[in-house]
């Protein structure tokens, strides 16, 4: 399998120092075996792409690519089939598909029959990792959720690692869409990360250079159904605070919400967590490094020209520390008129413990500024490198907002954690532990409805997920070839659940 050198990803545990950690299945060591120098502190039955719905009713035209509340934006939940019961995508892109090793999968599980179809990408290659990002959206009009689906080390017209995205209509009367830069480069990940609102779709490719500035990050704007109408956006941009450095890697991250601009119009966010903390201007080198900012552009729907942005440097929330990483994970959702926004700095210091981490939460409500209002740490329960905030999912499910911290590298013997915590009452916090040493339990998060969806990417020879209902302490493991969940026709998955949507 063909993977960069020097890509941070996951994590090397801080605690291990620059050991590699046991119990990572070996596709991920493939990652994670090149990551010390760049991120000395984390460790590092077949179904065609244009056909995942369960059946053919429910489908129906409703005339809106909006719908109606979070459901249009990059919020939690998404029903595939059209049966009223939402329903998870899970990423397994390491898995051997088309007969192609680490060409990767995507499987939908869907919430009211327990059964399951496995997705393949259009073109499988070799080491592609279709399935690495992955969320459910709302892209076209009709009621049905589509996927949205990165492939970060896709190959673009032989330049190798450019990267891909695929959406994959959930009525299954389209043919997969396929997006790519217009000018892919080498190694640049593009579909890293993916958002959506509506038919808007982001995409990050954070290892894309910038006139020349290496590995400085870029963001791309695509709406569904109109090809050819890419932007691009970068921190070089007219109206986006800072400059692009090397090594930032802005899109990281990204989401869309309602976040303080123009009623009813989409906000993006975008994560730059190895951005170095050096003041005004262009500064390489200097300063606190790698202690991460994010910046929201208000409105880009239909921004053509300057961008009105507002950047948070993680001095702007507490002290800065070198490799704090804020912006390295977020999640949004809507409850009412309120639009929540968390932020994550997995090697920030979580009170009592350093390098625990801490996330951030942001509050716009209707017309007002977007703020920062509360800040959550795992407090004795700690570990130092537990990677608190390595993955974040928020919901307002049930009238209610809550938030899914995942801490894979924490918990007993290791084995990881997710913390649940009541945004209005994060005394009520609790932690939530699964799974066996090494299973990296909270690798990824996702809300389905009123059940929590974790990832386990290296639970045994294939990995799981955990579904776990809203008021369980433990879920039910699902993997590929174990009950309802088919496995990869001809293939082998390996990190089934790295990502979940």
């Amino acid at each position: 399998m063909r993977f960069p050198a020097a890509l941070p990803t996951s994590g090397l545990s801080g605690g291990l120092s620059g050991a590699l950690p046991t119990g990572v299945s070996i596709a991920l060591l493939a990652v994670l075996s090149t990551l010390l120098a760049a991120s000395p502190a984390f460790p590092a039955a077949r179904t065609p792409a244009s056909a995942v719905r369960a059946s053919a009713s429910g489908c129906t035209d409703h005339g809106s690519v909006t719908r109606d509340g979070t459901a249009a934006y990059d919020a939690p939940g998404g029903d595939v089939d059209g049966d009223g019961v939402n329903d998870v995508a899970v990423g397994d892109p390491f898995a051997g598909s088309g007969g192609q090793a680490g060409a990767g999968a995507v499987h939908v599980l869907f919430g009211r029959s327990g059964r399951a179809k496995v997705v393949l990408p259009p073109r499988p290659e070799t080491g592609g990792g279709f399935g690495w990002s992955v969320r459910l959206a709302y892209l076209d009009a009709d009621r049905c959720a589509d996927l949205l689906i990165g492939a970060p080390y896709a190959d673009v017209d032989g330049v190798r690692d450019a990267g891909a995205v695929y959406v994959v209509y959930g009525d299954g009367r389209g043919e997969p869409a396929r997006f790519v830069s217009p000018t892919p480069q080498a190694g640049a990940h593009f579909g890293w990360s993916v958002a959506s609102a509506g038919a808007l779709m982001a995409v990050g490719a954070p290892h894309e250079d910038d006139g020349g500035v290496r590995d400085a990050g870029a963001v791309y704007l695509f709406t569904a159904g109109a090809p050819g109408a890419e932007r691009r956006i970068s921190q070089e941009n007219e109206g986006v605070i800072g400059n692009s450095e090397a090594g930032d890697m802005f899109g990281w991250s990204v989401t869309l919400g309602e976040l303080g601009g123009a009623s009813d119009e989409p906000d993006l966010v975008v994560g730059a967590p190895y951005e170095n903390d050096d003041g005004t201007g262009r500064q390489d080198g200097t300063g606190t490094p790698d202690s991460g900012s994010i910046a929201v552009l208000f409105d880009v729907r239909g921004s053509t020209g300057a961008y009105v942005s507002k950047k948070w440097d993680l001095h702007d929330v507490v002290e800065t520390e070198a490799g704090d990483r804020f912006g390295y994970a977020m999640a949004y959702t809507r409850q009412g008129n309120t639009g929540y926004l968390a932020v994550s700095a997995p090697l920030g210091d979580g009170g009592r413990v350093k390098d625990t981490g801490f996330v951030r939460l942001f509050q716009a409500s209707g017309a007002k500024e977007l703020v920062p209002v509360a800040s959550f740490e795992p407090g004795a329960q700690g570990v130092a490198g537990g990677g608190y905030g390595f993955s974040l999912a928020l919901t307002g499910e049930g009238g209610e907002a809550r938030l899914a911290v995942g801490a894979p590298f924490g918990g007993t013997n290791g084995r990881g954690g997710v913390w649940l915590v009541p945004v209005r009452n994060p005394a009520g916090a609790r932690l939530i532990e699964q799974g066996e040493a090494g299973d990296h339990f909270g690798w990824s998060v996702a809300f389905s409805g009123n059940r929590l969806v974790a990832g386990l990417p290296d639970h045994g020879a294939s990995g799981a997920v955990a579904l776990i209902g809203r008021n369980d302490d433990i879920g039910a493991l699902l993997a590929p070839g174990t009950g309802e969940v088919p496995a990869v026709d001809g293939g082998t998955s390996a990190d089934f659940g790295t990502a979940v949507g």
